[in-house]
């Protein structure tokens, strides 16, 4: 009988402790079950904005195209945005609502969709994905700070770019007494200071659009000797080539860059009423060059016509992260490109710089404005002689993500 006894309170003690564990198991289920389901949301998000995406690229492509067509910007935006999302994987219907810019230079797509959740006591829930994408085709991009440090405008400093676009990675800093005058300012950090129209802070880093150039030297200055070259009072015209000397022109001296490539591989300084001038040319400055324009020097200079480096003036190479001083208000000269993708460009001089040029780009790591410049950037691309390269200015008709 005892031995009955023992093995009812045994039978029952493991029917109670099979209900404990499968009590206990309930909130790890359901913790698993959202643990999924949180996942599958953020999966059915991150595939409807990529779509959201996809479309406003596509119908930023065709803000240059008449609307009201059958293949229109919102059409375009709207059937990619459907078409990608069915692709990808997202089982439900899409709604899309399409907004075009009332000046046509943008493309917001947002797209909705309802997330089928993997347990049905949890419920349906919306997800939601929002893109804009610019078309800054018709608004030339003619100023480009690449990297970290921004533009900073200082003392009375002006960028008068009317007629293209001033775009910053980084902050934009003006001074109270200094300006910014273009057809669009933008920056992917904050914008302070006057701007003129007002800027925009928060837009989408824009990449260096020529990363995949070659700009190192055809060779270089080991073994050579470095020697100075100064140039006081005379004519030097210099055919292109690698220059391993630094150059000093200096005292009435004048400097003539023949057509071609020239890598300075030293520094090339001008002060003291010297001229240095050239035509279909590009100066291409090794890891630890610079240029420094001073005192009353006078710069006259257009870009190369032809080329690997067509359209570009004045490149450093990649590991250079000297400063570039303009400090002469008789650069009057700056036809074509400037890439200098790690180095920073310094105008600290009184007066107009590079107002005679028909067009000039800047990209570079930092540009800094200080005292009393007047940097003009004309657009003059038709009819310059000089080539404008492709993702920059007029030439850059990819649209970019904005949001």
């Amino acid at each position: 009988m005892f031995r009955s006894w023992l093995s009812k309170i045994a039978a029952n003690s493991r029917g109670n402790v099979a209900t404990i564990v499968a009590l206990s198991a309930v909130p790890l289920l359901l913790s698993s079950v959202a643990v999924l389901e949180i996942t599958s949301i953020s999966n059915d998000h991150a595939r409807l904005q990529a779509a959201a995406d996809a479309g406003a690229l596509a119908g930023a492509g065709r803000l240059s195209v008449a609307t009201g067509a059958i293949s229109g910007p919102s059409d375009t935006a709207a059937t990619v945005t459907k078409q990608t999302a069915a692709q990808s994987g997202i089982a439900t219907a899409v709604s899309v609502q399409v907004t075009v810019a009332a000046d046509n230079s943008a493309v917001t797509v947002v797209a909705t969709t309802m997330h089928q959740p993997i347990v049905d006591l949890l419920g349906a829930r919306t997800v939601t994905a929002t893109a804009k994408a610019e078309n800054m085709g018709h608004i030339p991009l003619c100023i480009l700070q690449t990297g970290t440090g921004g533009i900073r405008m200082q003392n009375q400093a002006r960028v008068r770019a009317t007629g293209c676009a001033v775009h910053a990675n980084d902050d934009i800093k003006v001074d109270p007494g200094a300006m910014i005058q273009a057809d669009r300012t933008e920056a992917v950090g904050t914008i302070s200071g006057p701007v003129s129209p007002a800027g925009f802070s928060g837009a989408m880093t824009i990449g260096d659009p020529f990363a995949s150039m070659n700009l190192n030297p055809p060779l270089g200055c080991v073994g050579k000797p470095l020697t100075i070259k100064e140039l006081t009072g005379l004519v030097l015209a210099l055919p292109p080539g690698v220059h391993c000397e630094r150059y000093e022109v200096e005292k009435n001296a004048t400097l003539i860059l023949l057509p071609g490539e020239h890598y300075f591989m030293n520094d090339l300084n001008a002060h003291e009423n010297a001229i240095i001038t050239g035509d279909d040319v590009v100066l291409v400055f090794g890891s630890t060059e610079k240029i420094t324009f001073a005192d009353k020097a006078q710069v006259t200079l257009g870009a190369r016509r032809s080329g690997p480096f067509a359209g570009f003036l004045l490149v450093t190479t990649r590991d250079n992260t000297q400063t570039f001083a303009i400090a002469s208000d008789h650069v009057n000269k700056l036809l074509g490109t400037i890439y200098i993708p790690n180095a920073t460009l310094a105008v600290e001089t009184s007066g107009n710089v590079a107002q005679d040029s028909a067009w000039s780009i800047i990209v570079a790591q930092n540009l800094t404005l200080k005292q009393n410049p007047n940097l003009v950037i004309n657009t003059g691309y038709v009819g310059s002689g000089v080539p404008v390269p492709d993702g920059v200015g007029p030439n850059r008709s990819q649209p970019v993500l904005a949001q």
